[in-house]
């Protein structure tokens, strides 16, 4: 006859479940491990850095440099994002400006080169590299980046109008795209200054590729509306609709100046102030890759802030 002892069995079937309530958890977090370090693009936090273009003024409106700013929030659909960079302003500042010179502004053209050389004037003021192009059925360059903000004046002074008045064609977003394609990959402020009326025909790229093309080089685009007509509200408005659009998502700025020589002289020094308080601020997002845009608000409790409205998850670090 056979006997079982009962209490080792029992003993055995704890020892069982003990060790499959400690092992498993462990087995879990171990297989865990694995599979992150088995996706480079996750890492630890899934988590990627982002670079937004930011300003910032004092609460009389003044502006100042992004260095002393400290207290800048972030959030994306109520979520805080951790700042991980600045917002910091480092030289040099490269700026390339672009002139409407198509045959619809032969009444405003004297305008824009005034504007243009008041604008490099104060620009002479801080360590500045800029180019000069004209843009209509062609573009024209006045050559590589220059210190040298005298020549640049001059080459503005020598710009005419088209006169061929049957040609539409008006490159304003190719002449953009090779302004950004011109400033550096390096570190530093960058600038993209339109004078338009704000039409396009003929370029092979869209505005909302220039948007992605101005966020992957952390370029601001300010625009600067000029023409010899009105310009229409918002809503409705045919001439420059889609800068409206482009300008803040850069971190930039549109004023709209039709042909008044008072609000041209304001426009400049305020493009002035604007560059001088652009800086740079990182901030880690969730590393997920939909090809979509993402809107965030960036404020902060000491300091009228603004910045880009958001950024493409395809431009990621």
């Amino acid at each position: 006859m056979v006997y079982l002892d009962v209490r080792p069995l029992k003993d055995l079937r704890l020892g069982t479940a003990v060790i499959a309530v400690v092992c498993g958890p462990l087995l879990a977090t171990l297989c865990l491990a694995v599979a992150q370090t088995s996706n480079p693009r996750t890492g630890d936090t899934g988590q990627k850095k982002v670079a937004l273009i930011i300003h910032a003024r004092d609460q009389g409106g003044n502006p100042v440099a992004p260095n002393s700013v400290k207290d800048v929030r972030v959030m994306e659909h109520g979520r805080k994002l951790q700042v991980v960079y600045g917002p910091k302003s480092t030289p040099p500042k490269q700026i390339v400006l672009l002139i409407d010179s198509n045959f619809h502004q032969r009444k405003v053209l004297v305008l824009e080169q005034q504007t243009l050389v008041e604008l490099l004037s104060e620009f002479e003021r801080g360590k500045v590299q800029a180019l000069v192009m004209s843009y209509g059925a062609e573009i024209h360059s006045s050559g590589e980046l220059t210190d040298d903000l005298g020549s640049l004046k001059n080459f503005t002074g020598s710009l005419r109008t088209e006169t061929d008045e049957r040609n539409e064609t008006v490159l304003l977003y190719d002449a953009m795209k090779r302004a950004f394609e011109t400033l550096s990959d390096g570190p530093g402020t960058k600038a993209v200054v339109v004078f338009a009326e704000g039409s396009d025909h003929g370029s092979s790229i869209g505005w909302k590729s220039l948007t992605r093309f101005a966020h992957h080089a952390h370029v601001a685009c300010y625009v600067v509306l000029f023409a010899d007509h009105s310009f229409y509200g918002r809503e409705v408005r045919h001439y420059g609709y889609y800068l409206v659009e482009l300008a803040p998502k850069t971190g930039g700025r549109l004023w709209e100046v039709g042909d008044n020589p008072r609000k041209a002289r304001e426009t400049a020094q305020q493009i002035t102030e604007v560059v001088d308080s652009q800086g740079l601020l990182e901030v880690l997002v969730p590393d997920v890759h939909a090809n979509r845009f993402h809107p965030v608000k960036v404020t902060s409790p000491s300091y009228r802030v603004s910045a880009q409205t958001g950024y493409f998850d395809d431009g990621i670090q």
